[in-house]
Order: structure tokens, then C-alpha cells, then sequence
């Protein structure tokens, strides 16, 4: 049987030229070595509706394409933190017990959901001159579109101590979109883009205008709401266009001291523009308009 490695003609030349080279095993073979499987923090977080479509795929075909793994110890040498496939965090000082998945999080999720036997999962391991990091961000983008949130956390796993990228990825798990973080950060959701974050996981310089003391006051006057609600961004829309006439500290200042009952009905309102109309009058009343 023939076992297609490469999804796309542009993986096959990545891996060829980074002289990666294919030794596969099976679960079992690793598991019989005492070796347990594991994720890279900060990687693209496991999707349930792509697991789904992989069950679905794994039903009828099995598994297709050899999972690529890294060892632990490599990972974590390439500045990688790990976790298991729950999300618990990994002590560095053992990484030698596990291997990486770096291509096929979400197919070793199905196989384990659909109980498929460690003899019929195959995986390999990669050899490449390439970082571990570089291989998450070649195999990721290769396998299908991304999503704002997934650059993100690829952005952040590359530059794990750029603080702009922390906060971002913090939003991000709060389940805001790259449009909604751009506007928190930026005042501006033009400033803060997949495109941008793409260029900087390729170690390229991107120029980014942010505000941190601005962005938290506006988070923190926001406490009182739900994440769900500020994520639509229809808040960060009246703030903005409020402290153009008088700037972000009163606005926020009047936003942080909305009652709980307004915020009940300004959250159950229907409609973009009647919610920002709303607010807009529960704010300037505040400020005493």
C-alpha cells in the first residue's frame, strides 16, 4: 500500500530542501517504548468541529497521512513548552517521556475519540534542520485556511516573549476575534491582521501601534459585561467614536459605572445599531448629558 506523506506540492519541496526523512512507526511501537504523546502549548488549539470532520473521514478511510512528530527534548531545546492532549502543562525535565505532534493534532484527537488501535495509527518522525516552530507554521498553514485566533497563537509560539502577542493570545482564549483585539489594542481594526501576525511568525519586522494603559482601562470598565458581548465589539465601537470628543478615560470612567440592570438590558437588546445606541445614551447619562 502507498502512503501519500505531502498534502500539497509546497510541503514535499519545505520538507526536501529542510532534508527531512521518514522513519514510521505505530502508536503501539512508541507506547512499547514508554513514550507518551503530546502537544505544543500555543499551537493551534484543537478544533471540535475539525476533529469531527476527521472522524468522519477516519470512519471511511482510516487514517490516510503518518502523523510528524518531533522528540520532546527537541521540542523544549527549540523553545517550546508542552502539554498533554487535555491541555495540562508538561515540566520541561520531562520531556524525554514524550514525542510532539507537529502535523495532525487533530487527526490523533479523532483516532482517539473513534477508539482506533494504536497498531492502525502511524506516525513519523521528522529530521529536519528546521526548528520546531517552523515546522508547526509550514504544516498548519499547509493543511487548511486560518483562522484570526489561529495566527495568533502561531504568532505568539514564535514569539513567545514579545508582550503585544501575550495580551492578544489572552483576548484571543477569551473567544475575541482578530478584528475586536485590533480595535481593543489599536483603536483601529485595520492595524492589528492575520497578515501582519503571518509576517512576524517568518521572523519578518512588522511596525504595530498599540496602547496597553488604553486597552486595559477599557477591559477593566468592561468587567462587568459578559466576554460574549464585548467580543461582538459593538463596545469598542461607542467608546472610540465617544473619546474623539473628549477622550478614552472619562468615556470608560462613565462606561465602568453602568449599573448591573442596564447592562442586563443593553446585553439582550437585538441588533447592532440599537445596542450601540443604547449604550451610547446609558454612557453620556453618566457622564451627565
Amino acid at each position: 500500500m502507498t502512503c501519500n506523506l505531502f498534502k500539497t506540492e509546497t510541503q514535499r519541496l519545505f520538507f526536501i530542501k529542510n532534508n527531512i526523512f521518514m522513519n514510521i512507526s505505530t502508536l503501539k511501537d512508541i507506547k512499547n517504548a514508554s513514550i507518551n504523546v503530546c502537544f505544543i502549548q500555543g499551537n493551534r488549539q484543537v478544533s471540535n468541529k475539525n476533529v469531527k470532520s476527521k472522524t468522519a473521514s477516519i470512519d471511511k478511510y482510516g487514517i490516510l497521512v503518518p502523523l510528524m512528530y518531533v522528540k520532546g527534548t527537541k521540542a523544549v531545546k527549540d523553545g517550546c513548552s508542552l502539554m498533554t492532549s487535555d491541555g495540562k502543562p508538561i515540566p520541561s525535565e520531562e520531556a524525554d517521556k514524550y514525542i510532539v505532534i507537529v502535523d495532525g493534532q487533530h487527526r490523533y484527537s479523532a483516532a482517539i475519540e473513534k477508539s482506533v488501535s494504536d497498531e492502525e495509527i502511524y506516525l513519523f518522525e521528522s529530521y529536519a534542520k528546521a526548528s520546531t516552530k517552523e515546522l508547526l507554521a509550514e504544516a498548519n498553514v499547509e493543511v487548511e485556511k486560518w483562522k484570526g485566533e489561529d495566527y495568533i497563537a502561531g504568532a505568539t509560539l514564535a514569539k513567545p516573549e514579545n508582550e503585544l502577542l501575550q495580551f492578544a493570545n489572552s483576548l484571543s482564549l477569551r473567544g475575541f476575534p482578530i478584528s475586536t483585539i485590533s480595535l481593543i489594542l489599536c483603536w483601529d481594526k485595520h492595524k492589528f491582521t492575520s497578515k501582519k501576525l503571518s509576517k512576524l511568525m517568518k521572523g519578518e519586522t512588522v511596525n504595530i501601534e498599540y496602547n496597553f494603559e488604553r486597552a486595559r482601562t477599557f477591559l477593566d470598565a468592561m468587567s462587568n459585561f459578559t466576554d460574549k458581548f464585548v467580543a461582538k465589539n459593538y463596545a469598542i465601537n461607542v467608546v472610540i467614536d465617544l473619546s474623539s470628543e473628549m477622550g478614552y478615560k472619562p468615556v470608560c470612567e462613565a462606561l465602568s459605572k453602568i449599573s448591573e440592570t442596564t447592562i442586563q438590558r443593553i446585553e439582550g437588546i437585538t441588533g447592532e445599531e440599537n445596542v450601540k445606541s443604547f449604550l451610547k445614551d446609558a454612557i453620556n447619562k453618566e457622564l451627565g448629558k
